[in-house]
């Protein structure tokens, strides 16, 4: 079978013919892939913006579903021929994180050593074999073209409940959504299907702007000069964003955001920033708005509830066309990231099995 790998230390891809998977042991998963999609980590990853990535040819893509075509002895918890999406992390139940309650940060297993389509081969291939505890049945009413949406919404999910926990978010909130990738048009969609309105949303990509006016949410679109004339008129103590979610990873626009918040907001930051590139920012100012600073990582137990949010979402939300989602041949994978890198798709998805892209 053909996949497409990547080895994260040289910052290169490659077509590569491998033998199909087979079960190595009986608590695995043999999944025929039927979409598989590329996002903005893999982009930070690739530029070598990351340091903690494996230095071996990995076969990539830690967003794929498919269609189940062995299993082990020990699988119960589904069948062959069931649609599925696959959750990239594991945790060990064992380390002190994860008896916290806190697997996100699970130091045995997960996004330090083992996470599927990072450390270990994933879905950009004909098959992929998995544990089953990785495996998920999707909802009668989820296509498997919105399964693959299913793990960046787990993540955002994760989001989604620490800031509904922190109390900042309200009914009538001021809301700023900072980048329209992909990640920014599912949390414009999870604001708007919350029944959030005063919705603003900042991105310096015309073609990304235009991308998200197909969600027709009537939400305000501008770019980050749009929004420093807007609020520079402002009283930021008393009428700034009461809830901004960066989703750009861009530390100058993190720093922006917080000169932007008004008392008591929070700012979520979602996207994924390089390490080692701090920002300015004055406590007093933290002290005296008494501002909620939310980071996010993963998706702790979460990628059940996002095949429930999918389901309820639907197409309304969730149409490739309406979230500037193209599908793509394994082989025309630099076309891809070219239309991607530069804004004219939000997102890459791949059709691995022909026989299964209307399933």
């Amino acid at each position: 079978m053909e996949v497409l790998q990547c080895n994260r230390k040289l910052g290169q891809l490659r077509i590569i013919e491998l033998e199909k998977p087979t079960l190595r042991g009986p608590d695995d998963v043999i999944v025929k892939v039927a979409f598989a999609g590329i996002c903005g980590t893999d982009l930070h990853i690739l530029s070598g913006e990351f340091s903690h990535i494996s230095d071996k040819w990995v076969t990539i893509s830690h967003e794929f579903c498919g269609v189940v075509e062995d299993i082990g002895d020990n699988v119960k918890n589904i069948s062959v021929g069931d649609r599925v999406g696959v959750d990239p992390n594991r945790v060990c139940l064992s380390c002190k994180f994860c008896r916290r309650g806190q697997p996100q940060h699970c130091t045995n297993k997960g996004t330090n050593n083992d996470s599927t389509g990072v450390f270990c081969n994933g879905g950009m291939a004909s098959h992929c074999v998995v544990l089953a505890d990785q495996v998920h049945k999707l909802p009668d009413d989820v296509t498997l073209q919105q399964g693959v949406l299913c793990e960046p919404l787990s993540c955002l999910l994760q989001g989604w409940f620490r800031l509904q926990n922190s109390g900042c978010l309200q009914q009538d909130s001021r809301i700023l959504v900072i980048g329209a990738g992909i990640i920014g048009y599912l949390w414009v969609s999870m604001l708007h299907h919350n029944g959030y309105r005063n919705v603003t949303v900042s991105e310096p990509s015309q073609g990304r702007r235009d991308i998200l006016a197909n969600l027709e949410t009537g939400y305000k679109v501008l770019t980050p000069a749009e929004v420093e004339a807007e609020e520079v008129e402002k009283d930021s103590e008393l009428d700034g964003f009461d809830v901004i979610i960066e989703c750009s990873g861009f530390p100058p626009a993190i720093e922006k955001a917080v000169s932007w918040t008004g008392r008591g907001a929070a700012l979520v930051i979602f996207g994924c920033s390089p390490r080692n590139k701090p920002i300015n920012i004055c406590p007093e100012e933290i002290y005296r708005k008494e501002l909620m600073i939310i980071g996010c990582l993963i998706n702790p137990f979460t990628f059940s509830k996002a095949l429930k949010l999918a389901s309820a979402m639907g197409e309304r939300y969730l149409s490739y066309e309406k979230l500037g989602v193209k599908v793509f041949k394994l082989q025309e994978y630099e076309e891809a990231l070219n239309q991607l890198r530069f804004g004219i798709i939000s997102k890459a998805v791949f059709n691995l099995n022909n026989d299964l892209f209307f399933c």
